[in-house]
Formats: C-alpha cells, sequence, structure tokens
C-alpha cells in the first residue's frame, strides 16, 4: 500500500513540474547558471516563470515575455495597441492624435466642414457675411456721385485712340466676338454679395462708351466681318457669355447664336452648330474702367491708362493712374 501510494505521489510531482517547465531548452541554459529553484522562481509575480522572464524584477506579461508592454508616446495606449506608437493621441482614436486637415484649430471630428478653414463659432465652416442690399435710393445716389465725379470723360476722345490699337491682322475668321461688357456676380455658390451698385456703374461706363458714333466706327473696322458683341462675368471665359442688344448705328441680324452687326449689312452665311459659340471665330476683350476722371482701357489683356481734364485726355503710366 505504502508502494502503491509512493508511486501516485511521483507521478503527481512529475506532472506538476512537466507542466512548469513550458520550455525545457531555457530551463536547462537557465540551469548552468541558476539553481533548479531561482529558475522556476516568480519574484516579479507576473506569473512568468525566472527561465522564460526576460523582466524578471519587473511584472510583465506573459505574451511579451514577462516584460511590460512599452508606450513610447506615453499616452496611456500600448504601443502593440498604437496605430500612432511615436505620437500621442488619445485611446478613442486608436492612439493616433485626431487631425486638423484645415489647420482651423477644429479638429476634423468636430468640423463640419474639415477641408475648409472656418470659425468655431459656426463649427469649422466660413461664415459668410449678410450681403448689402442696395434700395433704389442708395443705387440713385451712386449714379449721381458716378456722372459727377466722371464728368470730364471724353469718350469719343478715348474711343478714337484705343481704337487705333487694334490689330487686326491676325484676325482671320468671318466672326468676330467682341467681350466689351464685364458684369459682377455671385461665384461658386458662396459669395452672396449684391453686385447691383458695381452693374450700374458698369452699364453706364458701357452706354457712354459705346454710343452709335463709337460703335459704327468700331464696326468700320471690320467692313467684312460679322461682329458679335457680348458681355462676360468677370468669373468666367468666354464659355459663360451674354448677348448684348441695344447697340445703334450698324446693320444687324438676328441669329442663334445672338445678335450680329456688319457696317456694310452683309451676313455671311453662319455654320449651324451645337456649340455655344460660333465655330473658328476670333476673339476680342475690350473693358473701359472709369474712376474719377481717370480711365482704364484693357484690349486683349493690355491695359491703357489715361487721365481726364475739361474734355481732353492724358495717357499716363499705370503709377501715375494709381497715385
Amino acid at each position: 500500500m505504502k508502494i502503491k501510494g509512493s508511486a501516485v505521489l511521483f507521478f503527481m510531482v512529475s506532472c506538476f513540474h512537466a507542466q512548469e517547465i513550458k520550455d525545457h531548452t531555457e530551463f536547462k541554459k537557465c540551469k548552468k547558471e541558476f539553481s533548479k529553484k531561482i529558475c522556476l522562481s516568480d519574484k516579479d509575480k507576473d506569473g512568468v516563470r525566472f527561465y522564460m522572464d526576460q523582466c524578471p524584477e519587473v511584472s510583465g506579461s506573459e505574451d511579451n515575455n514577462g516584460c511590460p508592454w512599452p508606450d513610447t508616446d506615453g499616452d496611456g495606449v500600448l504601443d502593440k495597441d498604437d496605430a500612432c506608437p511615436t505620437v500621442a493621441g488619445p485611446t478613442e482614436n486608436n492612439g493616433c492624435p485626431w487631425p486638423d486637415t484645415d489647420g482651423d484649430g477644429i479638429l476634423d471630428k468636430d468640423d463640419n466642414c474639415p477641408t475648409t478653414p472656418g470659425a468655431p463659432e459656426n463649427n469649422g465652416c466660413k461664415i459668410i457675411p449678410t450681403p448689402k442690399r442696395y434700395t433704389e435710393e442708395e443705387l440713385q445716389k451712386i449714379e449721381s456721385d458716378f456722372l459727377a465725379h466722371n464728368k470730364n470723360i471724353n469718350y469719343h476722345a478715348l474711343a478714337d485712340f484705343i481704337f487705333k490699337k487694334i490689330e487686326g491682322k491676325n484676325l482671320k475668321s468671318k466672326v468676330l466676338y467682341v467681350s466689351i461688357y464685364r458684369k459682377f456676380e455671385a461665384g461658386c455658390g458662396m459669395d452672396r454679395t449684391d453686385h447691383s451698385a458695381g452693374n450700374m456703374v458698369q452699364q453706364l461706363i458701357f452706354q457712354s462708351f459705346w454710343d452709335e458714333r463709337n460703335f459704327k466706327k468700331f464696326a468700320n473696322l471690320f467692313p467684312d466681318k460679322m461682329i458679335l458683341p457680348i458681355g462676360r462675368p468677370r468669373i468666367f471665359d468666354y464659355e459663360s457669355i451674354e448677348n448684348i442688344v441695344g447697340l445703334k448705328g450698324v446693320p444687324k441680324l438676328e441669329t442663334k447664336y445672338g445678335m450680329v452687326y456688319n457696317a456694310k449689312g452683309k451676313f455671311a452665311e453662319i455654320p449651324d452648330s451645337n456649340e455655344k459659340m460660333i465655330p473658328d471665330s476670333d476673339k476680342m476683350d475690350l473693358f473701359v474702367y472709369v474712376e474719377d476722371n481717370k480711365v482704364t482701357i484693357s484690349l486683349n489683356k493690355k491695359d491703357f491708362y489715361f487721365r481726364c481734364k475739361s474734355s481732353k485726355i492724358e495717357e499716363i503710366t499705370e503709377s501715375e493712374y494709381n497715385n
């Protein structure tokens, strides 16, 4: 009976040691330097025996060989769980800092417009100011002030000057689009400005410069061409055009593309097309800007500057214009 009991005890002890020693190779290496008792000890109480514990003095995880998992950036998220282990960030963003894509100081998670800088009081979006709306009385005042401040402008002398600067040798087509009126308008879905005052002034300049005398003189520069005057918004190219009506003194013809003018009243056949503009046509820009008896005329993106006194014009430099 004693022999049987001893055998059972020996078997249980053997099984216990077999369970404790998980890596016999490491255990043998340990015993070459330390006693069996030390090799089987667990000084830091982390459940990892001395012979397998790479950090025997510091409690750690068995999955990390008895060492504590590092937290390099000190954000409380262990490197093994940290998507940004070298940059501190909150746990709810996997250890990464919340981004601020537009740099407006509002984190993307709280920003209703994360790619466009905005204001905190508008949840990270731009604050669009309430546009001014001009009353009829205000527009009348702007008109009267403009006329009073520019009463020395001689539009005929200006036209005579600038028409001499036009070079027609590069205009080969029978149709000439001439952009002569610029219109201010809201753009990109963001600008809600009331441009009625600016457009009213532009219309006054247009009517004064492009009177019957000046338009007839312009048309006679191109007796063999069909002229198609257009207006364009400032922010767009020729793809966004507005046909101009009301010009006088030159024979005209209504077409699907708009009103066409010719000094001699000769209108060639215009090709039918689904395009917005007549194919194979020439283009010219001629814009006039007026302020305080000074004038800028932009001819195909080349600017000419004038000062007007007593209905006489004087060409000046850009710096003189701006002073």
